[in-house]
């Protein structure tokens, strides 16, 4: 069986420390090669800038010259949107039946790995790699790694620190204009100076809701993500109109199905991963899986803080009562969304332009019939919200 190393990351761009570490790691656990491969999106950190994906690819390619035990892939630039490192596992696995994988991170990301989306399948796929650097010591690392070992994985940390370099003050030095001290490749600085990157001049930015959009593209349906970008439209509509904040707004819709068309036992996967029970009539409802898990994603992978946008995203099936604006929105938008067809939804949309909360009684009254009908259990908190809207209704 042969014996490979992923070594995935931004690089924005690639210096020598990342080709020197490559190298020695390669040489101490005798792999017969590393593959460099370039993210497209980074789903683990958002960045507003970067050097556009050929020419990141382009870079990785000349740096490598010369070292035949390094290769460059495509596979994640040519998917597009944002690749997790699960997904990009499976698909070496499938490529290469009769390999055994390694998997070389930084230092600071090896400490985040048992957070990382579907961390159980990555250790089981892999050998998880590591070498200190910076602040971060041999010994933190290798504390982290038992505990990861513990959970089944199988770690190898190095002793020899990384070299202190840094793309970010590789970018700083470009952008100031002072010497690189050999940081670079010489054909990776000739590239960079010919094409001008990382120059005073402005970057190509990226808002985070283009990476949002990039993330979510590549977990959706086209049908799914469709409707993500009417829900988001809608929900900017409606918060504008009732005061709210159109661009957080315009964000919950994107987000609130990311989950949608997830293997259902991956949804179970991450529920589990992260300590989430689902109560008894979940359990039995598949169908509000993508809320939960939605929720947990965004919270723990995507690493979002914003309170009320991730308690938008979890209640935006059931509901519940005491609705947030924001909450009010999104649950209303995704029934109102310029894509939706039922037979009702345009007594919806009229109801939108007046009151959230009697859209809100009319869909929540819509759904109930709709699950009595199938003879499925409603949850809890879409009854208790049918009547919170009802009784205030009777006032």
């Amino acid at each position: 069986m042969r014996k490979m190393a992923l070594f995935g990351g931004t690089f924005d761009p690639i210096h020598q420390s990342h080709i020197s570490m490559a190298l020695r790691l390669c040489d101490t656990l005798k792999l017969d090669g590393v593959l460099l491969m370039p993210t497209y999106v980074p789903p683990h950190k958002m960045k507003t800038s970067m050097a556009d994906a050929a020419d990141r690819l382009a870079m990785c390619r000349l740096a490598v010259e010369g070292h035949p035990s390094l290769s460059v892939s495509d596979l994640e630039i040519n998917r597009g949107g944002a690749s997790f490192t699960v997904d990009t596992l499976e698909a070496l696995s499938h490529l290469y039946p009769d390999t055994q994988w390694y998997l070389f991170t930084g230092a600071d990301m090896f400490l985040t790995l048992r957070t990382w989306y579907r961390f159980a399948d990555i250790a089981r796929m892999a050998v998880l790699c590591a070498v200190p650097r910076g602040d971060i010591t041999v010994e933190e690392l290798k504390a982290y790694a038992v505990q990861m070992e513990a959970d089944g994985a199988t770690c190898y940390v190095d002793d020899q620190p990384e070299d202190p370099i840094s793309s970010t003050e590789i970018r700083r030095r470009l952008t100031a204009g002072e010497s690189l001290n050999g940081l670079l490749h010489p054909a990776v600085e000739s590239y960079i100076r010919q094409k001008g990157l990382y120059t005073a001049a402005p970057m190509k930015r990226q808002t985070p809701d283009e990476q949002y959009k990039a993330i979510i593209r590549t977990r959706l349906s086209d049908h799914r993500y469709h409707h993500s970008l009417c829900v988001a439209e809608e929900a900017a509509r409606l918060a504008h109109r009732y005061g709210g904040d159109a661009a957080r707004a315009y964000t919950a819709g994107l987000l609130h199905d990311i989950m949608k068309d997830t293997d259902k036992n991956a949804q179970l996967q991450i529920l589990s991963d992260f300590g989430i029970l689902l109560d008894e009539v979940e359990q039995v409802s598949p169908t509000l899986w993508h809320a939960r898990a939605g929720e947990v994603f965004l919270r723990k992978v995507l690493r979002i803080e914003d309170e009320e946008l991730l308690t938008a995203v979890r209640y935006h099936t059931t509901g519940r009562p005491g609705m947030s604006l924001l909450e009010k929105v999104l649950f209303v938008a995704d029934f109102t969304s310029a894509d939706r067809t039922y037979d009702d939804v345009d007594e919806m949309r009229r109801l939108a332009d007046v009151s959230l909360e009697d859209a809100m009684l009319y869909g929540i009254a819509y759904t109930i019939v709709d699950l009595i009908n199938r003879e499925r259990p409603i949850h809890p908190d879409t009854v208790a919200t049918y009547n919170a809207l009802r009784g205030r209704s009777c006032t």
